[in-house]
This record gives structure tokens, C-alpha cells and sequence, in this order.
């Protein structure tokens, strides 16, 4: 039996390992070098993603499970190493983005998203209200990001250096919490390498798709993710309430999985860290959103969502030297395929069409995991669950959206690293026979 479990970890995590690398080969190379098609990349990298989650559950399924111990300085010399290397490289690539940073301005011409931005911070440090209308570009614009997309920017304005800095710095102070943590893996294999996967992870992203460094703030979000998985292996609720209200006031993608999580909390007795991280995140919400903006103009959240049907119409419409969407035929996302189907309906049908689907997909998803659980409960970790569970229902929700754009498959990326390093940080034990004294069941356990 034990030889079995073995085996079965082993084979888990080489399969987890192959499905992350064809997550980072279709958002990197197939595609792009023309190997695979815009359907079948597509297909690949939504089943690498899906099957990392169902693997994740496999692998931890009707097993003991307890996080590992820290190791002595000496075993973890390797470690310290690879942290230093990581540390040394973000340090190296930050000497380059210096360069990068001054010679390539940003304009508004070329992405509003940073431009936008910055005009939101100004407004907020000049006492105006942020979220009124733009009209610096020559036409109107709702400045219609959430607070935690661009709150952390007014560091940039207060100390007059580059927005894309604060990105960096916040993907950096994540990656090494990460890599830190990875000093508790058992394997000492992935022990050493953990640390190099996620900065690799970086550099490939840099290597092959420096547009969303320079264009976009998704790293920022990844960052909010990537601490988000680590704490769900914490049980602090007044840090899992503040980095899930950072989550759902950066983007709305965590919504229709938040009752899963608290469901799952709920069921397993953890009801007061629950009830901790809901109020914090309540406090939070309000105290960043609904009080300082929202309650000074409802209709924020209405214009917003037009904003969003305006945005997807004019990527629908914007095409390409192939008479194609551009955004819709990247590889990364369904909505090809609703664009190409349904020649009944117009534009805006296929989108709407497709927005219904994914809301359909995604609330039905949880609801499946969320009695899948409540039935299983007793063989798997509620925190492997957890994450798993939010790697699957982030799969759906993703390439279901909209607009697919391949900045926001990149969080769903980082997502899966985090996953991965964290997941590698449990040892497996061997439950042995029961022994019942009295009322009581008392297991023997052993170390795997």
C-alpha cells in the first residue's frame, strides 16, 4: 500500500509538472510559431489548465496529508542558492527595465490602460474624484478600473518614477514569498528548483511577450493571485479577508467562486476564520469602493459594464490582416468559436450569447465542485481542495470570457505556479489500522 502511494504521488506530480509546461508552451510557443492552430492551442492549453486542477485533487485524494517541517540551514543551502539566484536575477532585470523603462514612454496611442491609470492617481491626489469621465484623450472615457487596479500607482505619483515599477516591485515581493516558502518542500528536488520555476516563469513571459510588461498592469493582478494561493494554506482570516478583497477589487474574475469558498470553510468547521476573512473583506470593500466612490455615483458599476460590452464590441469588430478578430484568434480563449458559429445573430448577440455561456459555466462548475466536496469531504484536504477548486473554476471562467486577451491567461499562468510550489509543500502519511479504545478511534500514523 505504501509503495502505491508512492507511485501515485510520483506519477501526480510528473503529470502536474507536464500540464504546467504545456499551460506556459501554448501561451508561449505553439502558437506563436505557428505549430498549433487558434482551436487546437486553444483546446491544449484549456485542457492543461483544467486537468492540472482534476490531477491536483487525484493526487491528494483519500490520503493523509500534514505540512512539511522546516529542514536544517545545511539541508537547505541548495535552497538558500536558488533564492539568491532568484533575488540576484529580479535585481538584474530590474537594471534593464530601467533602460527599457525610460526609452520606451508610455502612450496613450499605443494602450490607455497605464495612461488611464495615472490620470485616476492624480485625480486622487489632487482631491478630485477619480472616477468621473475622462476627456483628456480628446473624447470621453469612463475611468472604470477598480481601486486595487490602480490605487497602488499613487506610489509611483508621490515618488515621480515609472507606474510599470510598482507592477514589478509587487510581482517581485510576491515571487520571493513564494520562493521563501519553498524552503518546506520535502522533495529536495523541487525544493532546489521551486525557486527557479517561478522566476522562469517571469523571464518566459518576458522573453516572448513584453507587451504586457509594457503595456498592461496584469502582473500586479498575478501578484494579488499568486499571495492569494498562499493564503489558503494559511489560517489567519484577517489576511485571507484582505487578499481576497484585494482580488475582487482588482478584477471581478474571483465572484462566482467565492461561495465555494466559503461553503467550504463552512463545512469543514472552519467557520471562524470564515466569518474573520468575510468581515475584513467586507470592511475593506467598503472602506476602498463603496464609501469613497460608489456612494458618491451609483451608476460607476452600470457605465462600467457598458464600458466592457463597448471594449468587447470594438475587439470583435477590430480585425486583422486576415479579415480575422485579432484578440479572438490568439489561441487562448472559446470566443473564436462563438464569432465564427451563430451566423443568426450579429456581434453584440455572439457576445452576449457568450457572456450568458460563461456565467452559466461558471456558477454551474462550482456548484458541481461544491457537491463534489460536500460528498468527499473526508477524503481530501480542504485546502487542496481549496485551490485546486479555484484552479478549475478560473479555467472555465477565463476561456469563457469575452474577450480572451492573453494578459489575463498570463494571471491564470502564475496561478498555476503558485499552485505547484505550494501543493509540493505537503508529505504524504500512511494511515495505519485504526485502533479503538473505548468510544474513540485512535489511528497509528506514519511518515510516507
Amino acid at each position: 500500500m505504501e509503495n502505491g502511494i508512492k507511485n501515485k504521488q510520483l506519477i501526480s506530480t510528473g503529470l502536474l509538472i507536464t500540464f504546467m509546461l504545456l499551460e506556459n508552451a501554448c501561451l508561449y510557443c505553439f502558437f506563436n510559431n505557428g505549430i498549433l492552430s487558434t482551436g487546437k492551442n486553444a483546446l491544449l492549453l484549456f485542457f492543461s489548465s483544467m486537468l492540472f486542477g482534476i490531477v491536483l485533487i487525484y493526487k491528494f485524494y483519500n490520503v493523509a496529508i500534514q505540512d512539511a517541517a522546516p529542514r536544517p540551514f545545511k539541508s537547505n543551502i541548495i535552497s538558500y542558492t536558488m533564492i539568491l539566484l532568484v533575488i540576484t536575477g529580479l535585481v538584474m532585470l530590474g537594471f534593464q527595465y530601467d533602460t527599457f523603462f525610460r526609452t520606451h514612454k508610455l502612450e496613450h496611442s499605443s494602450s490607455d490602460i497605464i495612461p488611464v491609470i495615472q490620470i485616476m492617481c492624480r485625480r486622487l491626489l489632487n482631491g478630485q474624484f477619480p472616477a468621473s469621465p475622462i476627456t483628456d484623450f480628446g473624447f470621453r472615457q469612463e475611468a472604470n478600473y477598480l481601486p486595487m487596479h490602480w490605487m497602488p500607482y499613487t506610489i509611483a505619483e508621490l515618488l515621480r518614477i515609472d507606474s510599470r515599477w510598482v507592477t514589478y516591485g509587487a510581482w517581485s515581493i510576491a515571487a520571493i514569498w513564494l520562493s521563501i516558502r519553498s524552503i518546506k518542500i520535502p522533495s529536495p528536488t523541487l525544493r532546489a528548483i521551486a525557486p527557479l520555476i517561478i522566476f522562469a516563469s517571469y523571464y518566459v513571459l518576458q522573453s516572448n511577450n513584453l507587451p504586457i510588461l509594457e503595456l498592461t498592469v496584469e502582473i500586479l493582478i498575478s501578484a494579488y493571485y499568486m499571495v492569494l494561493i498562499i493564503s489558503f494554506n494559511q489560517k489567519s482570516g484577517i489576511f485571507q479577508g484582505i487578499i481576497i478583497s484585494f482580488c475582487l477589487l482588482s478584477r471581478y474574475s474571483l465572484v462566482f467562486w467565492m461561495p465555494l469558498y466559503c461553503f467550504i470553510l463552512f463545512v469543514t468547521n472552519n467557520r471562524k476564520q470564515l466569518y474573520v476573512a468575510t468581515i475584513t473583506a467586507i470592511i475593506i470593500v467598503l472602506g476602498l469602493y463603496v464609501i469613497p466612490f460608489l456612494s458618491k455615483d451609483w451608476g460607476i458599476l452600470y457605465r462600467s459594464y457598458k464600458t466592457y460590452d463597448a471594449a468587447a464590441y470594438f475587439e470583435w469588430t477590430h480585425l486583422n490582416k486576415d479579415k480575422q478578430p485579432m484578440q479572438l484568434f490568439q489561441g487562448t480563449g472559446f470566443a473564436y468559436y462563438f464569432y465564427t458559429r451563430f451566423p443568426n445573430l450579429d456581434i453584440m448577440g455572439k457576445i452576449k450569447l457568450l457572456q450568458r455561456t460563461d456565467l452559466i459555466c461558471s456558477v454551474l462548475v462550482t456548484i458541481l465542485m461544491g457537491i463534489w466536496f460536500w460528498f468527499k469531504k473526508d477524503k481530501i484536504n480542504y485546502k487542496i481542495f481549496m485551490i485546486a477548486s479555484f484552479k478549475i473554476y478560473l479555467t472555465v471562467f477565463l476561456f469563457l470570457i469575452q474577450v480572451p486577451y492573453g494578459y489575463l491567461m498570463c494571471v491564470a499562468n502564475f496561478v498555476t505556479i503558485a499552485i505547484f510550489c505550494e501543493q509540493a509543500r505537503y508529505r504524504v502519511v500512511i494511515k495505519a489500522p485504526e485502533v479503538k479504545v473505548g468510544d474513540l478511534k485512535i489511528p497509528i500514523i506514519s511518515r510516507a
